[in-house]
C-alpha cells in the first residue's frame, strides 16, 4: 500500500456537516443516549466519524457526562457499541467509567495514528494481550472494536453504511 493509500485509507470524516448520510433504513443515532451494562445513563451520541473511501463508519464521538466528574467528549470504537433492541439508545457493553474516563479528549483536529492508538489502548480488555496496540497501517481497522456490524448485534440487522 502506497503513502498516498494509507492516508486515505486513514483519513476520517465528520457525519455533521458532510454530504454523506446514514444509509436508508439504518438509525440516525446522533443524538441517542449512550448507557452501560445496567441501563445507567453515560452520555450522548454527539457525531460519528467515518472513512469516505470505505463508507464505514469507525468511532462515535460522545459526550460523556457523569454526575460529580467533568463532562468530556471522547471517541469510542464503533465495534464496542450496541443499540438496544427497540429503544433509542447505545450501550457500551463491557466498558467501564474508568476507561470511558481514560479516553483521550477529543477534537475536531486531534485524529492521527497516535491518538487512535490511545484509543485502542484505553478500550482494551482484560483477555487482550497487556503490549500496547501499535497496528500496522494497512490492518489498523480491522480490529475487532472497529467491526461496524457488531452495533446492530441486538438488532440483528445486516447494516452500517454511509451513502
Amino acid at each position: 500500500m502506497t503513502t498516498e493509500e494509507t492516508n486515505e485509507y486513514r483519513r476520517l470524516e465528520s457525519l455533521a456537516g458532510s454530504d454523506y448520510e446514514i444509509a436508508d433504513g439504518n438509525p440516525e443515532i446522533q443524538g441517542w443516549v449512550i448507557k452501560d451494562d445496567l441501563g445507567e445513563q453515560l452520555g450522548e451520541v454527539r457525531n460519528l466519524l467515518f472513512n469516505p473511501s470505505s463508507k464505514k463508519v469507525r468511532y462515535i464521538v460522545a459526550d460523556v457526562a457523569l454526575e460529580g466528574i467533568e463532562p468530556k467528549r471522547i471517541l469510542i470504537p464503533i465495534g464496542l457499541a450496541e443499540l438496544h433492541e427497540t429503544d433509542d439508545e447505545v450501550y457500551l457493553p463491557g466498558i467501564t467509567i474508568a476507561q470511558l474516563y481514560a479516553a483521550p479528549d477529543y477534537t475536531d483536529d486531534v485524529i492521527a495514528e497516535m491518538y487512535e492508538e490511545k484509543v485502542l489502548n484505553t478500550f482494551r480488555s482484560d483477555s487482550e494481550p497487556s503490549q500496547p496496540y501499535t497496528h500496522d497501517m494497512e490492518k489498523f481497522y480491522s480490529h475487532p472494536h472497529f467491526d461496524d456490524q457488531r452495533i446492530y448485534h441486538k438488532r440483528n440487522l445486516d447494516r452500517g453504511r454511509i451513502e
